[in-house]
């Protein structure tokens, strides 16, 4: 390109990494800090052009985001979930919307694995009854995981990745889920439907992307058809979950404990009823947060722009609205 690429990056604690990819191609990068909402993205979008987005935790990218953004070519997650830009509104405007591929898988996998046995052995309530001064081991008899039943719904990267460590601990896992199902099935994971494996799980660990179409889903009606008294792990998006539902059923014992890495709203308000709900123990969305995986999503998220702007190129892996694939002229899919 003859003029500069213009990046804006929302969020400036990978700078670092992402400008040992970016600088070489002589990009300008300008970084936003602190709560980003609408209104903050439109006017820092219309105060100059950008040509791509580096997007750090999900900032809004609605129509109207993007309206703002008339010379926007390329948004790039540093991350993977996307439900925060509208992606039919982007494949429209033929900006293709990539991410980091399975840079965090391993990262909350094992978050997904810490919260299983954290929840299941009981570790947060005890821990915190020991430093109260209470030395209580008669009435303690926890359930170990051999031999449980785990139910992963979603078989992406991350999905798949629980499952694998799930089964080098003795359990037997089944899935549920669009993507992936036939990579499952060769890895041992029996892929059914959904209401078959909400009846035979002991514990159910979401991994699956929100949409339009699953938000809210799981509530009461679905915790009705899980195993009374099974346990829910969500590493995914708080949004997938009613929390009011989720928290009326661990106080009633219909689910016997709840392990949540996201919420809904983040932070959580005052009166979320979650954090008063019993055996709950609930972390700071930080599944992901490693700092090898802090440090392979900025290349990565990087890397997707060097692509696209020095070489007209898209890592199809990475790639998530497909569809605009048939929009976009003299593009390198690899």
């Amino acid at each position: 390109m003859t003029s500069p690429i213009h990046v804006l990056m929302t969020g400036d604690d990978l700078l670092e990494p992402a400008s040992r990819i970016l600088d070489p191609i002589g990009a300008r990068i300008e970084t936003m800090s602190g709560p980003i909402d609408r209104a903050r993205m439109i006017a820092t979008l219309a105060a100059r052009r950008f040509d791509a987005i580096l997007v750090r935790a999900n900032p809004p990218l609605d129509a109207a985001v993007l309206d703002a953004a008339p010379g926007l070519a390329l948004i790039s997650k540093m991350g993977a979930g996307v439900d925060s830009v509208d992606l039919a509104g982007a494949t429209e405007r033929n900006i293709p919307v990539m991410t980091a591929g399975d840079a965090n898988a391993d990262a909350t996998a094992e978050m997904a694995i810490a919260l299983i046995l954290a929840i299941r052995r009981d570790v947060v309530r005890l821990d915190a009854r020991l430093k109260a001064g209470i030395w209580d081991r008669g009435p303690y008899r926890a359930t170990e995981l051999r031999g449980q039943t785990l139910g992963i719904v979603g078989l992406g990267r991350i999905g798949r990745r629980v499952g694998e460590m799930a089964r080098a601990l003795g359990m037997r896992v089944i899935a549920s889920g669009r993507p992936g199902a036939a990579a499952s099935a060769q890895a041992g994971f029996a892929v059914m439907p959904l209401d078959q494996l909400l009846a035979e799980s002991d514990i159910v660990s979401l991994h699956c992307p929100m949409d339009a179409n699953n938000r809210g889903f799981f509530d009461r009606n679905t915790i009705s058809r899980m195993k009374p008294g099974a346990l829910l792990v969500n590493t995914a998006r708080g949004g997938l979950l009613n929390e009011a539902d989720i928290a009326e059923a661990l106080v009633d014992g219909r689910l016997g404990g709840a392990a949540l890495d996201t919420l809904a709203v983040e932070p959580p308000a005052a009166g979320n009823p979650l954090l008063t709900a019993p055996n709950t123990i609930i972390t700071p969305h930080i599944a992901a947060e490693t700092a090898a995986t802090m440090e392979r999503i900025a290349l990565m998220g990087a890397e997707n722009i060097v692509n696209w702007f020095s070489r007209r190129e898209i890592l199809v892996d990475r790639l998530v609205n497909r569809a605009v694939l048939s929009r976009l002229k003299d593009v390198s899919v690899i």
